[in-house]
């Protein structure tokens, strides 16, 4: 390969990463246990500067890092290409940095790079990501040679150990010294504190690290505001002798939010900032040594290389799209691990306060596989093996066995899995004939509303509103309107009530939109409801309830208006949801019933031929195999149905969405194809309560597989990471709408660009599946095709502002503090 171009951090390689190239050029693969900051990515450079034969494809945990990897081998003059989903550039370049994902189909096909590197693969236990990572290692050709790197994982030996039970030759390479020592510093025994004339705890810390000489300085925050709160405050008190020149472009891409921060060589750091912000201005600063104190949420721990001399971590919990969660010890460890630059510092420094996690607290972690099987990989292989007339069942118990944990994987189709002691007390030899992993033929039942059990057909299927709807709760069934945890799940407009003067109790939502004003009888809007609005000041009742409701109707997800009412000084529109169509089952008496329990009932056979190897007659209630079947994703021989071969293609609950979509023949595939965006909106978009026509995809996945949950794959029957309304955002931001005109606030530019990137990444995988015999397939692949061609050029990686050479190589003054 050409190394054209190429020049070295360091005068030479240590000891450890010559040990590791020698694996690799020997024919072995290679697991690189080193700190952060040690120089893992070097081995890789000096492959390629080497002349490694045949490309090499070098995966990273996110798009920003990938495109990051990108521009730092271009600068040195390589070839190199990207395949992140979002964009495919020259995939066949002698180099290709990749989201690992993206490889999923090559390897499971028995193809694969010369050199697959695996960066940050202590993923392997994360809960979401994980199963990718693990089956990526496993399906990896034998012919391709492996590079696993991480500096947070303290189970090495055993990560090795499983490789070479795969059969492969597999070094590990430790190293336990950082080439910059970290170190401990408690904000009271810095050398040098702010003067007292410097008020407030985050710029008289800055300043005294900064006096004391160990700028620069990264705080890593919890969340999007406290990042921004902490860099405002210190850029504004602590002001810097040598302020950063920026130019007009650089001005307008800050705008008035951040330019000023970067005049005084401070930036906050999150996604919620635009790529151009993120990519094109902070990070070349912060990575060129420019800035002086970077505020960041924890998102940029396992991200871009800044060049740091100091850490600090302001808070150990954050909120993960889901729920509040403590920061890992090992995640500790990654933040911890961007401190001290290499060839510039001789130690790098942890900053310490009263609550604040210390050096201590960070540690690695012992990785174990998630509790997560990736059931698309395995129906993929069982496709695979059905088309070349192997038993699928079997190609996918076998797979089972080359996973990390030695611990058995039970799928609930093999021999002994768990049957009722009654259902498998028949002999071999009698047992009845078994198609789908061992279960007797049968048929599935649902639990009728006179509480009994009846055959469920597929044709009861349908809508009907939800006055006339029944649930089961407590045991019973009871009418949908009037169960609280029901009207809870099902809608998030506003809050929940009860409505007045309704018999039988009924529940709605009651949304506060206007507040009593000085004025009499006037009212002020809320915050959310202003952008429905022509703008003024003071209304009155009777104009919020000619002009103000009917613009607010259409977006009350189903619901409709029933009445106003006061609490306080709030003036509150009651809804209610009476009339709202809602996928049911009709029961043999004509009850329309949400979601009705299920059950499987075994049948007599007519014979009773011997069944080998005495395989249960029924599947675990809790299986793998058992899920399978609910959702309809296999044949009763085991073989994926079209539904179960659209779901392997994708991630989690995705092929799911889809294949719901297009099963609703009435759904216009170019409807499905922009509705496709709230797949992985994800929970900023359904709080900024956006809608439109893309609900369509929610009832269809609701008509589908009713409010199932299934860990990754479904939550009340949505794919998990379901954004409603993100694609009336994605629209918004296309037209180039102020973000104030329409959201609230709840987004930012950022995540206006992340789901715009992650729905052309999934139009793209669309387009570029393997074909299927189904002419509504068909429709959707060239529709998505079409889309991307239409609208590629608004991807925001494609275009980033010019660093001026003056920026990059100034002489920055970090322990001077203007004051």
């Amino acid at each position: 390969m050409n190394g054209k171009g190429f020049s070295l951090n360091f005068a030479l390689p240590d000891l450890w990463q010559q040990e590791a190239v020698r694996a690799l050029r020997s024919g072995s693969d290679a697991v690189v246990d080193a700190p952060t900051g040690a120089g893992k990515t070097w081995i890789f450079e000096l492959l390629i500067s080497g002349g490694w034969k045949g490309q090499a494809v070098y995966t990273v945990p996110t798009r920003a890092l990938a495109n990051d990897k990108r521009l730092e081998w271009q600068r040195k003059g390589w070839h190199v290409g990207i395949v992140t989903g979002d964009l495919s550039e020259n995939p066949d370049a002698p180099v290709v940095v990749a989201t690992l994902e993206t490889q999923r189909e090559r390897l499971l096909s028995g193809e694969g790079p010369s050199l697959l590197v695996i960066d940050e693969y202590q993923m392997l236990s994360d809960p979401t990501r994980g199963p990718a990572y693990e089956l990526a290692i496993a399906s990896a050709p034998a012919s391709t040679r492996l590079l696993l790197l991480s500096g947070s994982v303290g189970n090495a030996r055993e990560v090795t150990a499983w490789m070479q039970r795969l059969g492969r030759r597999t070094e590990l390479v430790s190293v336990h010294e950082r080439p910059v020592p970290l170190e401990e510093m408690p904000v009271a025994q810095l050398p040098r504190q702010a003067p007292k004339s410097l008020t407030g705890f985050w710029p008289r810390l800055a300043a005294s690290v900064l006096l004391s000489g160990l700028g620069p300085l990264l705080i890593f925050a919890p969340r999007r505001r406290d990042a921004e709160a902490i860099a405002r405050r210190i850029a504004a008190a602590v002001p810097t002798p040598d302020p950063l020149p920026l130019t007009r472009e650089q001005e307008r891409i800050l705008g008035p939010d951040y330019a000023p921060l970067l005049r005084q060589r401070v930036a906050c750091h999150h996604s919620g900032m635009s790529y151009q912000q993120r990519a094109g201005i902070i990070e070349p600063l912060a990575k060129a040594g420019q800035l002086r104190v970077v505020a960041a949420t924890t998102g940029l721990a396992a991200g871009i290389n800044f060049s740091m001399r100091s850490v600090m971590v302001a808070e150990t919990i954050y909120f993960d799209g889901r729920m509040e969660r403590q920061i890992a010890p090992d995640e500790l460890l990654q933040m911890f691990g961007r401190a001290g630059r290499r060839g510039l510092d001789e130690s790098g420094y942890v900053i310490s306060a009263a609550r604040s996690p210390r050096l201590g607290d960070a540690s690695q972690r012992s990785l174990r596989r998630s509790n997560q099987i990736d059931w698309p990989t395995l129906l993929r292989i069982m496709s695979q093996a059905s088309r070349h007339g192997q038993c699928p069942l079997a190609a996918a118990t076998a797979f089972c066995t080359s996973l990390f944990s030695r611990q058995r994987i039970t799928l609930g189709f093999e021999p002994d899995a768990a049957a009722p002691a009654e259902a498998t007390a028949t002999s071999a030899t009698t047992a009845a004939p078994t198609s789908l992993f061992g279960l007797r033929p049968g048929r599935t039942e649902i639990l009728n509303a006179a509480g009994t059990w009846e055959p469920r057909h597929k044709s009861r299927h349908t809508t009907a509103p939800l006055a006339s709807a029944l649930v089961h709760h407590g045991n019973r069934w009871v009418p949908a309107l009037a169960c609280h945890d029901f009207m809870l799940r099902s809608f998030a407009t506003g809050r929940l009530c009860r409505l007045p003067d309704r018999s039988p109790p009924q529940y709605g939502r009651e949304l506060a939109i206007a507040t009593l004003s000085h004025e009499p009888d006037g009212f002020s809007l809320t915050k959310p409801i202003r952008r429905l609005a022509p703008r003024q000041p003071i209304w009155s009742r009777d104009a919020i309830t000619a002009q103000i409701i009917p613009a607010l109707t259409p977006l009350l997800a189903g619901g409709s208006p029933a009445g106003l009412v006061m609490r306080g000084p709030v003036l509150s529109l009651l809804v209610r949801y009476d009339a709202t169509p809602w996928p049911v089952y009709l029961d043999s008496s004509g009850n329309a019933l949400v979601s009705p329990p299920e059950r499987t009932v075994s049948l007599e056979p007519e014979t009773t031929p011997q069944q080998p190897g005495g395989l249960p007659a029924t599947l675990p209630a809790h299986s793998a195999a058992f899920a399978w079947r609910q959702l309809g994703l296999v044949s009763p021989d085991g073989t994926p149905t079209r539904r179960g071969e659209i779901f392997s293609i994708f991630s989690g609950g995705e092929g799911l969405a889809i294949a719901a979509a297009l099963e609703d023949t009435s759904y216009p595939t170019h409807e499905i194809t922009r509705h496709l965006a709230n797949v992985r909106g994800g929970f900023r978009f359904s709080e900024a309560s956006l809608s439109g026509g893309s609900e369509r995809l929610a009832m269809s996945c609701l008509h589908a597989y009713g409010a199932a949950n299934h860990e990754g794959y479904l939550d009340a029957g949505l794919p998990s990471g379901y954004g409603e309304g993100t694609a009336e955002a994605i629209a918004l931001w296309l037209e180039r709408r102020k973000p104030s005109e329409r959201d609230d606030g709840f987004l930012g530019e950022g995540d206006r660009e992340r789901a715009f990137t992650e729905w052309i990444s999934l139009l793209r995988q669309i387009a570029h599946a393997p074909d299927l015999a189904w002419d509504r397939w068909t429709d959707l692949k060239q529709s998505c095709r079409t889309e991307i061609a239409a609208l590629l050029h608004h991807l925001p990686s494609r275009d980033l502002p010019p660093i001026p050479a003056i920026q990059l190589h100034h002489a920055t003054r970090h322990h001077t503090v203007a004051l």
